[in-house]
């Protein structure tokens, strides 16, 4: 009898291990069809043991990169059943396009999600339905970082960026108000509010002399703040910057990470 019940308790694991395979390439084909790019690559991995067959995962692990969206492909539907539940979800996107800012890296390790187990039963679609919170870190390099600066101010028409030693390096020339000039800019970048970054302690020079305090406000209230988490690369909450580190031509942001819930005017995430 022993033997009997050992035996249909192995079965039922093989068929499960099937069904995870299944979930995985389903969940990977989900996002990768919410990516763009000719070499995008996704790939979903689930760690799953015997308390899978009451919806409960141990890992699942998302890599993707090469690819190009507007906003993230992952958010919650918080109305869905929270009755699965991932015990550590890992992001890793690295080589990727966001919002037309070129990104290095976005990492994260988010613990306790929720996914909608009746559809994964049903259909095998996987639906995260609440995120915990865990954290997170992105990556820029100085010469996406002066692509983008170019793109969004329109008032600077050159620009070069160089990052080292905790400060970063600006030079470039533009049109402020009434003033066409030549400008250089060594700051820290901080952030107040965790979602914008800007140029801090700044040393300005703007035609190899250094500015007044009128021209330095000028200055500063153009660049400023230099990125927007949420408004420029449409992050939605995902991540809340507590540290920046400026490093060997990088710029490296850290803090909470989660994955935000479902904007009302967008369809929803994988």
């Amino acid at each position: 009898m022993t033997l009997i019940i050992l035996g249909l308790i192995g079965g039922l694991f093989h068929l499960g291990r099937f069904e995870v395979r299944a979930f995985e390439h389903s969940a990977a084909a989900d996002i990768r069809s919410k990516l763009s790019g000719d070499q995008r690559e996704v790939s979903v991995k689930a760690d799953v043991g015997i308390e899978g067959i009451w919806g409960d995962v141990h890992a699942v692990a998302i890599h993707a990169s090469r690819f190009q969206t507007e906003g993230l492909p992952l958010y919650t539907e918080p109305k869905r059943s929270h009755r699965g539940v991932v015990r550590d979800l890992t992001i890793r996107l690295s080589d990727f396009s966001l919002s037309g800012m070129h990104i290095e890296s976005l990492d994260a390790e988010i613990p306790d999600c929720r996914f909608d187990l009746p559809l994964a039963m049903r259909h095998r679609e996987i639906r995260l339905s609440r995120s915990g919170l865990g954290l997170g870190r992105v990556v820029v390099n100085e010469k996406d970082l002066e692509n983008f600066i170019l793109l969004k101010f329109h008032e600077i028409k050159q620009v070069s960026v160089k990052i080292d030693k905790d400060k970063i390096f600006v030079d470039g020339s533009g049109e402020f108000l009434f003033l066409k000039t030549t400008f250089s800019v060594i700051a820290k970048l901080d952030s107040p509010d965790g979602n914008q970054l800007f140029l801090t302690y700044a040393r300005i020079f703007l035609d190899g002399h250094p500015a007044d305090n009128a021209q330095k406000k000028v200055l500063l209230d153009t660049l400023n703040p230099v990125l927007d988490l949420d408004s420029d690369l449409k992050l939605n909450g995902a991540i809340r910057v507590e540290s920046i580190e400026l490093r060997n031509g990088l710029l490296s942001a850290s803090g909470p990470t989660k994955i935000p819930d479902v904007p009302l005017n967008r369809s929803s995430g994988s």
